[in-house]
């Protein structure tokens, strides 16, 4: 999974880069990465994990001189912010990254209940957004500058229940979620209907 988000961060930069989106490397010369992350709130640890990826990618790209991007090299900056585990954090730290500190790409909120919202500020000001795990179909639908790492809730939930089904012959499911999640709201819904 870390190469495939690493390739999708470098082909966004490069498309960026060489399109006429206005970024111009005449004026700016560092590559600024934003990542939208729960470092405190509900998931911290993912936060923390999150951070840590980052840095981890950060520093190879350090040794290596920068990105390469059309035959030239450019450092790269991070901007982590912090959305707190919540929607309302999420749609500010990327309006920030965004609007203030002049991101071109940004990697994250990882879950639903933040991807959706802050993934319609990146769509907004048309700065390209992956949410490494976001499984809600709203989050990237109709939203060309948002991306997804992961499957959608539709397709999850059908494998599950034809895995159940197949595997162990069973028709009848009880189905236990919290409801004040989204994610396995909406994953136990495609699920009941499969």
């Amino acid at each position: 999974m870390k190469s495939v988000l690493k390739s999708i961060v470098w082909g966004l930069i490069a498309v960026l880069v060489f399109s006429s989106s206005g970024w111009s490397f005449g004026r700016k010369t560092v590559i600024k990465v934003g990542i939208n992350a729960p470092i405190t709130g509900d998931i911290p640890k993912v936060g923390e994990g999150t951070k840590y990826a980052a840095l981890m990618w950060l520093e190879d790209i350090e040794k290596a001189g920068g990105i390469e991007v059309g035959g030239k090299k450019y450092p790269v900056e991070l901007v982590i912010e912090d959305n707190e585990s919540k929607a309302e954090s999420a749609v500010k730290a990327n309006t920030k990254m965004i609007t203030e500190d002049e991101v071109l790409v940004i990697v994250g909120p990882q879950s639903s209940k933040q991807a959706v919202p802050a993934g319609d500020v990146a769509n907004n000001y048309e700065t390209p957004m992956i949410t490494p795990w976001s499984t809600n179909p709203d989050s990237t639908k109709d939203r060309p500058y948002c991306f997804r790492g992961c499957f959608l809730d539709p397709f999850q939930g059908p494998v599950l229940a034809n895995f159940i089904t197949e595997e162990f012959g069973f028709t009848k499911a009880a189905v236990l979620y919290d409801v004040a999640s989204d994610y396995p709201k909406g994953l136990a819904e495609f699920f009941k209907q499969a």
